[in-house]
């Protein structure tokens, strides 16, 4: 039997809207490709009923909390988007399902202004071992607001370490072995971080799957996204964080996210949960400044800021 590839369409609901997604997915897959449904759910969530005519792979909240990744999936502040854990789903899967030579991870508000089959020709003979988009490294933007939650069981110089953009990515069996075993020493952090520095670091092959950026090879260069990489929310382009689009734009055989129906009340969440993050950013950069501050002080301005005074 050849070498499958797996095909892992993401999402945490699955309606009419996400099925017709998952189907024109589905439809363009070559005959080695395995399409399935992962799904995030709560604990005591329903499992949606279209669910049942599609292959399909349930990961509950407290099954993707794996404790053989103690950085990744513990403690009390874990939040699964906020915290960067979307991958733990990705990873669930590759556990009970290790067998394939690829894993295509597709979240369901990616879109493909063309035929879904070219777009994954272009990769077929390409032998990386992870392939995604927005590759660049810590020294092109060192105030990435998520590089303080990469942590390793070792020391590792901010000069190797890189950051991606995941809402659509490709992995080789031996990457996400990588990943298994990293979390497992104890690596931790944002999943847009790890992927790209943790293959890296192993000495796999890692590049751009598009775009114009320093990991994109000249057979993708300009092509398939287009973004911001040095903005927040990497906008302007087709392949962005924010904001949202309810439909993809016209040009041709380009990835657009994210395009999704309007679900006000998740868009009011989120937004507080950015506000909430970002406030928390500026106290804790505020609070090491002025400790700095302090500690650099002489002793004489230390002593007059404590009420202390030196006898004459």
């Amino acid at each position: 039997m050849p070498p499958t590839t797996a095909l892992l369409f993401q999402t945490h609901f699955f309606d009419r809207w996400a099925a017709r997604a998952f189907d024109r997915l589905r439809a363009a897959c070559p005959a080695h490709y395995r399409p399935v449904v992962i799904i995030h759910l709560g604990p005591g969530a329903p499992v949606p009923k279209r669910l049942a005519d599609v292959p399909h792979h349930i990961v509950r909240t407290p099954e993707m909390r794996f404790p053989g990744y103690p950085a990744k999936s513990g403690g009390e502040a874990w939040t699964l988007w906020a915290g960067g854990h979307t991958d733990l789903i990705a990873l669930h899967y590759y556990r009970a399902q290790p067998q394939h030579a690829r894993y295509w991870v597709v979240e369901y508000d990616v879109r493909y202004s063309g035929r879904w089959r070219r777009f994954l020709d272009a990769f077929e003979d390409d032998e990386a071992d992870l392939l995604a988009p927005g590759l660049i490294p810590r020294d092109s933007d060192p105030d990435w607001y998520n590089w303080p939650s990469l942590s390793a069981p070792m020391p590792l110089p901010e000069s190797r370490q890189w950051r991606a953009f995941l809402p659509i990515y490709r992995a080789s069996a031996a990457m996400m072995r990588v990943m298994d075993a990293a979390y497992r020493e104890g690596w931790g952090g944002h999943c847009e971080a790890t992927w790209p520095t943790l293959g890296m670091e192993a000495g796999l092959t890692v590049i751009d799957l598009g775009g114009d950026g320093p990991m994109t090879p000249q057979r993708y260069r300009g092509r398939h996204y287009t973004n911001t990489p040095l903005q927040v929310n990497l906008s302007p382009g087709t392949l962005v964080f924010k904001p949202p689009l309810y439909r993809m734009g016209t040009r041709p055989d380009m990835l657009w996210h994210p395009v999704k129906p309007f679900f006000w009340r998740t868009e009011v969440k989120e937004g507080l949960r950015d506000i909430k993050r970002r406030a928390g950013i500026v106290v804790r950069g505020t609070l090491a400044w002025w400790r700095g501050r302090r500690a650099a002080a002489p002793a004489s301005v230390a002593a007059e800021t404590t009420g202390s005074a030196s006898p004459s």
